[in-house]
C-alpha cells in the first residue's frame, strides 16, 4: 500500500503524529499498569442480596512516606 498516492504529504505528516500520540499514549497506559501507581493492594469483595450481586473494589494508596530511601541524583 503506497501511501503517497493516497494521502497528501500534509495528510500523512498529520496520520502519523496522532500515530506517535496513540503509541506514547500505549507506553504511558502500560507504564502505569506496571509501575508502583499501578502495583496498588487491590481487592474485590462481592455481596449478594437476594437477585441483585454488588461487586466492591478496595484500594490502598502508596503515600509518598514510604519512599523516604529513593534520592534524586
Amino acid at each position: 500500500m503506497d501511501l503517497s498516492s493516497i494521502f497528501s504529504d500534509d495528510q500523512t505528516a498529520i496520520i502519523g503524529c496522532f500515530l506517535a500520540l496513540a503509541g506514547c499514549g500505549l507506553i504511558a497506559a502500560i507504564s502505569f499498569h506496571f509501575g508502583p501507581a499501578g502495583r496498588q493492594a487491590k481487592q474485590s469483595t462481592t455481596v449478594k442480596s437476594g437477585t441483585r450481586s454488588v461487586s466492591i473494589q478496595v484500594s490502598t494508596t502508596v503515600r509518598p512516606e514510604t519512599h523516604e530511601d529513593r534520592k534524586a541524583a
